[in-house]
């Protein structure tokens, strides 16, 4: 590998690893303010935070969210450049991405999700990490494929910062944007993503995203690996044709304001009853992967965050779905152990929300690697977790292939 590249793949790592540092805790800044709570450094999680802060504050917070989400993207799309995406920008990698546009795009995502908005917050270190690196190339003679190279890797790396997921964030640039393995793009892909995280573990510490209270791994939870797996991937089919509809309403529109106004609005009066379905849908994965739910509280759960992601998306706002993804498939297969455990051998409810996540992960973003590292990384389970977690992708993959998936006969 060439020593310019080199040197560019690793200013790019510690640079999204400061990113990473830096949005989170914005994020952490705006959500203590916002709902109340931990204002004086207190070690507290969102989600207590959020079920602690009075039913109206919730509401005014969303309703505060929505104004931000309708005029801020209104003005992005109206007077900002034209957004490329990191993977479009990897076809055009010396044009690469619009850096002032990017970076007012990726903080304002980080903006409404730390008040409350009910998408993920990956997408922004990732955005803003790649906006870094089209700025390096224009700096730096890079070729084309090293310079794609580049973007890929920072877009990684944004990954591993934010989550603590080095691994996890190297196979995601495997697995889906490089989609080539060979030397050249392992190192690369590693040397980023292991910098990254070694810059957010220096100004963070050495985070774990999740801590599972019980992993009991016997031969029944492999059935039910392979039970939840098949069973997951119907709802992850719905829940892409149902994200795949929003917005309705382009964003340079000028009525997505007040239809953004409105929609949060209604978020923060679901927020009323149901406070675990604010922020990315870690509220809700602590609940299942604590044994914190039963069947009066976790399928209405799972319907609400389900609901008010389509809202949120309806009204025009931007992030990622992957912790909203692992939120639901925690729930679905928790709820499935529950019903489980009534007939058949017992297994852990805990572990059955891990496996969960994991198949719906998988599927719902087409990264089945990727979701079976990033799953072991933020939990910190052991290596035993590995067989479960794959039976349950195998299976929810087997059955995309087989009743999704179908060849079209010609006429």
């Amino acid at each position: 590998m060439r020593f310019r590249l080199f040197l560019s793949l690793l200013i790019i790592g510690i640079i999204a690893g400061l990113v990473g540092f830096a949005l989170t805790e914005l994020m952490h800044f705006i959500q203590h303010h916002a709902f109340a709570y931990a204002l004086h450094g207190e070690e507290l999680p969102f989600r207590i935070g959020a079920e602690n802060a009075a039913p109206l504050r919730r509401w005014a917070v969303l309703t505060l969210c929505g104004v931000l989400v309708g005029f801020g993207w209104y003005t992005i799309q109206r007077k900002g450049s034209k957004l490329i995406g990191f993977k479009a920008a990897m076809a055009k990698p010396q044009q690469g991405m619009p850096f002032f546009t990017t970076f007012c795009h990726a903080l304002l995502q980080i903006i409404t999700v730390g008040l409350g908005s009910p998408l993920g917050r990956e997408s922004a270190p990732r955005e803003m990490s790649a906006a870094f690196a089209s700025v390096w190339i224009k700096k730096v003679r890079l070729s084309d494929d090293d310079a794609a190279l580049l973007i890929a890797c920072a877009a990684g790396a944004g990954l591993a910062a934010v989550y603590n997921v080095p691994l996890a964030a190297a196979l995601f640039i495997l697995e889906t944007l490089v989609v080539a393995i060979n030397t050249r793009v392992i190192f690369a892909a590693l040397l980023t993503a292991v910098t990254a995280t070694m810059v957010v573990r220096y100004t963070l510490g050495d985070l774990v995203q999740y801590h599972l209270t019980e992993t009991e791994i016997n031969h029944a939870l492999l059935w039910f690996a392979l039970l939840a797996g098949g069973l997951t991937t119907p709802i992850v089919k719905l829940f892409r044709r149902t994200t795949a509809l929003f917005p309705f309403l382009a964003r340079d529109d000028k009525r997505i304001i007040p239809l953004a106004i409105l929609l949060f609005s209604l978020i923060g009066v679901a927020s009323i009853y149901f406070p675990d379905i604010l922020g990315n849908g870690k509220a809700g994965n602590q609940l299942a992967f604590a044994g914190l739910l039963d069947w009066n509280d976790g399928l209405p759960l799972l319907l609400m965050k389900w609901l008010v992601v389509l809202f949120a998306l309806a009204a025009g706002a931007y992030g990622g779905l992957i912790t909203p993804s692992m939120m639901l498939g925690s729930i679905l297969a928790f709820s499935l152990a529950l019903g489980w455990n009534m007939v058949l051998p017992p297994v852990s409810g805990e572990t059955a929300a891990l496996i969960g996540a994991t198949a719906f992960l998988a599927i719902s973003l087409k990264m089945p690697l990727t979701a079976i590292v990033f799953a072991l990384e933020l939990t910190r389970s052991g290596s035993a977790m590995l067989l479960p977690l794959a039976l349950a992708v195998c299976s929810a993959w087997c059955v995309e292939k087989w009743l999704f998936d179908k060849p079209k006969t010609a006429r």
